[in-house]
């Protein structure tokens, strides 16, 4: 494939989940977006709305605007390193709660004023800039970025949007001198009505809080997220999210169009897969093991992967089960604790890093996923693409997997069926990291990426090209 297919368009992409302190599925599916754009010749503005928190309403009109942005990409690139909790913060302290609800009125006002335009200010990464403020995995991504574009109280101006409270969607005009496509990792109450400005492409990941009950996003909020989304062109991440959002919105159309897919990107690094491959070991683990990836929630049903495993014979095989996702303060995280209690078999690793993981998909001998729904499914994508055995619930966005990646290892089973489970852990021939070949797995991983690139790529091009 051309690499240079790219090459001179200019993309910019809204990743609110990038901004939040824990990595999960849609920013994992952003940064892969990015390093995919990148590689193939664009060049890709990250739009955020992280404020430099060193200068003020006043000095920040009163100093030089080379000083200016020398503040505000190192306050931007500290804001994404640390992270936000927003949600808990506007729950548990006061004093933000009211600073937070005073700018919300004041902006809203200065909204209606601009007639709903949103003004931004963009702002170049050099090399000198990612060597100072690159220096964790967590910001690896932005060696793929080419600059910031700031938009003052982006998020939540749409977010007032979705929940009603003003009457009009934002508009987010960039004029296409400057860029040509903005994405959005999710959908947003935010539109461009105007055609001399880089159209807004809407990514829709999924339902889920609307299916969940315990989601902590409002579900009518997140509906007419969903909505407001539909008035610029949409992308969904899979055929089952088409055929659930379509039918949710009563979207006259409702067959499924393969155009509107755009496929997530497996989360692995294909460079961490080569430095992994060198590891012997991480954390003291020597022992064969299954491992579960995913945060720990109760949609993800873990206690079923567990139960699983420990009525299998692999513990009588040496083997382990290794639990890889951030553990929340909630009951049902303390739940999962309590039913791994003195067993020395199974492991709460909580969350591991970018290298960690792909040291464990490139050395399991099985990933297990025993969710009871998924918007896509990033890591039973990511063992497929290493052609790793996967034992899975049949869920829709897991069949969809299968069919796309046309894995005869991959086996989907009813979750409630015990005794199946059980059975293909029990037939599960352990991988030997000392002797099996991890180099095929990397080997099958490339020709995997190579084929999901170019599905996404037709799809990005033709996009551009309308």
């Amino acid at each position: 494939m051309d690499r240079n297919i790219l090459q001179g368009k200019r993309i910019a992409i809204t990743a609110i989940d990038l901004e939040q302190q824990e990595h999960r599925g849609l920013a994992v599916m952003a940064k892969s977006l990015i390093e995919l754009l990148k590689k193939y010749g664009a060049d890709v503005y990250l739009i955020t709305s992280i404020n430099s928190f060193r200068l003020n309403r006043i000095n920040k009109y009163l100093i030089k605007k080379k000083l200016k942005d020398e503040i505000f990409i190192a306050d931007i690139c500290t804001g994404l390193e640390k992270g936000f909790n927003y949600r808990q913060k506007f729950n548990q302290n006061i004093t933000y709660k009211f600073k937070l609800i005073f700018s919300l009125i004041l902006n809203m006002i200065i909204l209606h004023f601009k007639n709903f335009n949103l003004n931004n200010n963009v702002f170049i990464l050099k090399q000198i800039h990612k060597d100072i403020n690159i220096f964790s995995p967590r910001l690896a991504y932005l060696k793929n970025v080419k600059g910031f574009i700031f938009v003052n109280g982006l998020f939540n101006t749409s977010r007032l949007r979705s929940m009603r409270l003003i009457s009009r969607c934002p508009k987010l005009k960039i004029s296409k001198k400057d860029i040509d496509l903005i994405i959005t990792s999710c959908p947003l109450s935010l539109q461009n009505p105007d055609k001399k400005s880089a159209k807004i492409v809407q990514i829709i990941p999924d339902a889920i809080p609307i299916q969940v009950s315990n989601h902590p996003e409002n579900p009518v909020t997140y509906y007419n997220r969903l909505s407001d989304a539909h008035l610029s062109k949409t992308l969904y991440i899979s055929q089952a999210t088409q055929s659930t959002i379509k039918s949710l919105l009563d979207i006259k159309n409702q067959k499924i169009n393969t155009n509107e897919i755009l496929y997530p990107m497996p989360s692995i690094n294909i460079d961490l897969l080569s430095e992994a491959v060198t590891i012997p070991s991480i954390r003291g683990i020597n022992n064969p093991f299954i491992f579960f990836n995913s945060s720990i929630v109760e949609r993800k049903k873990v206690e079923l992967s567990i139960n699983y495993f420990k009525e299998s014979d692999l513990p009588n095989r040496n083997c382990m089960l290794l639990i890889a996702g951030k553990i929340h303060d909630t009951d049902y995280s303390r739940y999962i604790k309590k039913i791994c209690e003195k067993n020395n078999r199974i492991v709460l690793m909580d969350y591991v890093s970018e290298l960690e993981k792909v040291w464990l998909f490139l050395n399991a001998s099985l990933l297990i996923s025993t969710a009871s729904s998924e918007g896509f499914g990033i890591p039973v994508l990511d063992a497929a693409s290493l052609n790793l055995p996967v034992l899975a619930s049949n869920i829709s966005s897991h069949i969809e997997i299968k069919n796309l990646t046309k894995k005869k290892n991959l086996n989907l089973c009813d979750i409630k069926n015990e005794k199946v489970w059980i059975n293909h852990l029990n037939e599960l021939k352990l991988f030997d990291k000392e002797h099996d070949n991890k180099l095929l797995r990397i080997k099958h991983f490339k020709e995997s990426l190579e084929y999901l690139e170019y599905e996404a790529l037709g799809k990005i091009k033709k996009l551009m090209s309308n």
